[in-house]
């Protein structure tokens, strides 16, 4: 099995997990046991796409799919926001941290494509 914990992008998304499971301790229990924990559910799998791209001979498959997720979990984070259940400091946050993520896994893919 490859090596995953020295990856950039590995940090990345383990990094924006722990802020966000942080995060969902303050919410009300009507948006901590509904929309939080989707979320929660995706940033978990989306982990679980790096590990499993760094894995793969081909990572594109994984990685589109850690794309997608990352487009879901955009979604219901800005249901979160809209619904005043996060504020806007830490929903501006978390979002640029989301873009940056999907960056990451864009150049990975180019990469992939590429050797």
């Amino acid at each position: 099995m490859a090596r995953y914990e020295h990856l950039p992008i590995y940090k990345s998304v383990y990094d924006i997990n722990l802020y966000f499971f942080r995060l969902a301790k303050g919410f009300s229990r009507e948006y901590k046991y509904g929309l939080a924990t989707e979320i929660e559910g995706l940033l978990t799998e989306l982990l679980d796409k790096v590990i499993e791209a760094n894995n793969e001979e081909n990572k594109a498959d994984k990685l589109k799919e850690g794309m997608v997720i990352i487009e879901r979990i955009k979604f219901k984070t800005r249901l979160l926001h809209d619904l005043k259940a996060m504020n806007i400091k830490s929903y501006k946050f978390f979002f640029d941290k989301l873009i940056e993520i999907s960056k990451q896994f864009e150049k990975w893919l180019a990469w992939s494509r590429a050797h």
